[in-house]
């Protein structure tokens, strides 16, 4: 009799080890997901906790076009030289040189966004903090988009290129390829404050958004002799990936936004 308590104890007490053996696996494991899942989306976490408090300035009951074609007007070499200006980066400081090259004011229909860049580049990713795919026209209209297109926003890490890449669902399309692919737009945002960034994080795809501001060039000085530079697309429909082309990726300095009904500077 003896002997069977003694047997239970030491039973009682080896459950009683696992258990707390397996509560310290589990925390263990806990923690190890956590960390993965912190740091893949590190990025998600910084912005929201750095910009996530965007202020709208005024309403605007307006409805916002998504039938109107961008509206840009370019600069003289003159106007350029006058308006370019040191841009110090919202996230680590970095100065950037920004050539203003043209007005710019695009509005539209929201088809995919991307704010996740796992590896950034020294200067280009430091300032362009935000890209967003804009379509309008009749591809404005979510139910056709959705029926004939799908498209999402994504940086290739290997090569730094920000791409919008989209895939046609049909052959049979009301719309030309021609004027699909002049009606949308992949624009990398280069946020003129904290306020516009945390305005841009409130965006979801099938909003509609309104944004103004400038056509950017970029100019970089690593301080290690040499000099980087980035051109901005000011065309809808370039489709050389040469000095300006690339399939109109725009570089624009915002510096307002309009979401729903709320204006942000």
């Amino acid at each position: 009799m003896l002997n069977n308590n003694y047997n239970i104890e030491e039973i009682d007490r080896k459950l009683e080890e696992d258990l707390i053996k397996h509560k310290k696996h589990v925390t263990k494991v806990t923690i190890i997901i956590i960390a993965i899942v912190a740091f893949i989306f590190r990025g998600h976490i910084f912005y929201w906790l750095k910009f996530g408090g965007a202020i709208a300035y005024r309403t605007d009951k307006t409805p916002i076009s998504v039938l109107e074609d961008p509206i840009q007007r370019n600069y003289t070499e003159k106007e350029s030289l006058q308006k370019t200006f040191i841009y110090k980066s919202l996230l680590n400081g970095n100065k950037i040189t920004m050539i203003p090259v043209a007005d710019y004011k695009i509005s539209g229909l929201v088809v995919a966004t991307n704010r996740f860049f796992l590896i950034k580049t020294e200067f280009f990713d430091s300032a362009a903090l935000y890209d967003i795919g804009i379509a309008w026209g009749r591809l404005g209209d979510k139910k056709f988009y959705k029926k004939y297109f799908e498209c999402f926003s994504r940086k290739n890490e290997v090569t730094g290129a920000r791409m919008l890449w989209t895939k046609y669902k049909t052959t049979d399309m009301p719309v030309t390829l021609d004027y699909a692919t002049s009606h949308w737009s992949h624009t990398h945002v280069v946020p003129a404050n904290s306020n516009i960034m945390g305005a841009m994080l409130r965006v979801r795809e099938w909003d509609k958004i309104e944004m103004e501001g400038m056509l950017v060039d970029m100019k970089y000085d690593n301080k290690k002799g040499r000099l980087y530079s980035s051109h901005t697309s000011m065309s809808r429909t370039d489709s050389d990936p040469g000095d300006r082309g690339n399939g109109s990726c725009e570089t624009m300095y915002v510096t307002k936004v309009k979401l729903k009904n709320k204006i942000y500077k």
